[in-house]
């Protein structure tokens, strides 16, 4: 249906939408769009769902989508699939032209080494144009990507007018709202969990993006004052994580040295309402806490505590390694080959993600010190990332047998699990368990 959604009132568009009037456009089709789409479904939309990759649209076509991470997410996508709420696209044309509102959820990240970071707009970029092409007026462009503030009213706006023909909040309405989702709860965090950040580009975009996402974000929305704030706001939150974890690492470094109970000490802590101290880890993995931080600092590399936390956070597997193998050789001496058992490729627990694992960075650093490395991980990896050298298995038995170095990457359930007499039967006579998450209850405080 064509609409003119910038001269329509709030209840005029939740009542479009939930009749079927107007519909929505859900483009980038991974984790963040499945459940950014689910929400929708969940109150009767209509949705197209648009991917670059073939085999995900065609399996949601002919109703074999699966998704492994969320179980929620999954049976809401294959009740719509069957009631015929939801269709898929290769074709720009098609989910421009057939919906009103256009949800972009395409990531974007950084890439290069070291000093030589930059952020890759890609994805983004290349939906923009496309999306561009095929923009009807009266439509709403909704941006739940995180970005580097300034992106939305900036680049993004600069093609979509170029590509239009048209004015953002003349003519289509420019919304920007971060989605705020943890992988596994998604629909309870959008549904009941947090409030939504929504920004547009003007008055009118900002009544049309509060409209839409009042009908599922049952805390509320919280409105900004502008879509730079509403970016700054979601990279401060993944920021604020990095240099959090950052202190926890270093405190948990120094408890080492000084035979110190790190997360006694912590735990007693956070009973202060004042004190969130986060846990510390082997390194900071996933496509968001490495990332935001650069989202601050390829703009304004003054930010001197941001820029500490991150690098402090990078090293952290050279400390890790560093210190596992002399402590090792202090207790044990240096034998001619140690085999080392890494347990979690996820950069975090119960989830199957190795986006910017640390533990590819670990078995990377133990192979070239000339230890014979495992990975253990109870998810299957279509790409591990890890070496060639390094093997990698889901037998947790094969994994622990003869090591004499385990470290404990990720906090999965099944290490939880772990009893101390299987350690002891399994691993070498000589080895030493390396766990600053706190994984492994071995000695509970």
């Amino acid at each position: 249906m064509e609409a003119n959604l910038l001269l329509m009132s709030k209840d005029d568009i939740v009542k479009g939408l939930l009749e079927g009037k107007l519909s929505i456009s859900v483009h980038g089709f991974g984790y963040v769009g499945a459940s950014i789409a689910s929400v929708f479904l969940r109150r009767g939309c209509l949705v197209v769902a648009h991917d670059v990759k073939k085999d995900i649209v065609e399996k949601i076509n002919y109703g074999t989508w699966n998704f492994k991470d969320d179980l929620q997410v999954y049976e809401t996508i294959k009740k719509a699939i069957l009631e015929k709420k939801i269709s898929a696209t290769t074709d720009y044309k098609v989910s421009v032209e057939r919906t009103n509102f256009h949800i972009i959820a395409v990531p974007v990240s950084v890439k290069g080494r070291g000093g030589k970071i930059f952020v890759d707009y890609t994805h983004i970029v290349e939906a923009c144009e496309m999306i561009g092409c095929y923009l009807k007026r009266g439509d709403a462009i909704v941006i739940e990507t995180t970005l580097p503030p300034g992106t939305t009213e900036g680049m993004l706006r600069n093609i979509l007018e170029d590509k239009s023909r048209m004015f953002a909040e003349k003519d289509f309405a420019l919304i920007y709202s971060p989605e705020r989702i943890f992988v596994g709860r998604a629909i309870q965090d959008i549904e009941s969990n947090y409030p939504k950040i929504v920004a547009g580009f003007g008055e009118k975009s900002l009544r049309v993006g509060e409209a839409l996402y009042s009908l599922v974000a049952g805390k509320g929305v919280i409105c900004m004052s502008s879509i730079k704030a509403a970016e700054a706001e979601k990279v401060f939150e993944g920021v604020y994580r990095d240099v959090n974890i950052a202190l926890a690492n270093e405190l948990e470094s120094y408890c080492e040295k000084e035979g110190l109970n790190f997360h006694e000490i912590v735990y007693a802590a956070n009973t202060q309402p004042y004190c969130h101290i986060h846990k510390p880890g082997v390194g900071v993995g996933g496509a968001c806490i490495p990332v935001y931080p650069y989202f601050l600092l390829s703009k304004d590399c003054s930010l001197k505590i941001v820029k500490t936390a991150r690098k402090f956070n990078e090293k952290r597997p050279y400390e890790i390694v560093d210190r596992s193998l002399k402590l090792f050789y202090k207790k044990f001496g240096k034998p001619k080959k140690i085999n080392v058992a890494i347990l979690g490729l996820s950069f975090r627990g119960d989830i199957a993600d190795n986006r910017f694992s640390p533990t590819i960075s670990l078995a990377k650093l133990f192979h070239k010190r000339g230890c014979n490395v495992i990975v253990h991980d109870p998810y299957d990896y279509s790409r591990t990332g890890l070496p060639n050298q390094v093997h990698f298995t889901k037998n947790l038995e094969e994994a622990l047998r003869g090591s004499n170095i385990v470290v404990i990457a990720a906090d999965h359930s099944i290490y939880k699990e772990l009893d101390h007499n299987v350690l002891m039967k399994l691993c070498a006579k000589e080895h030493l368990i390396v766990d600053p998450k706190g994984v492994v209850q071995l000695n509970k405080f």
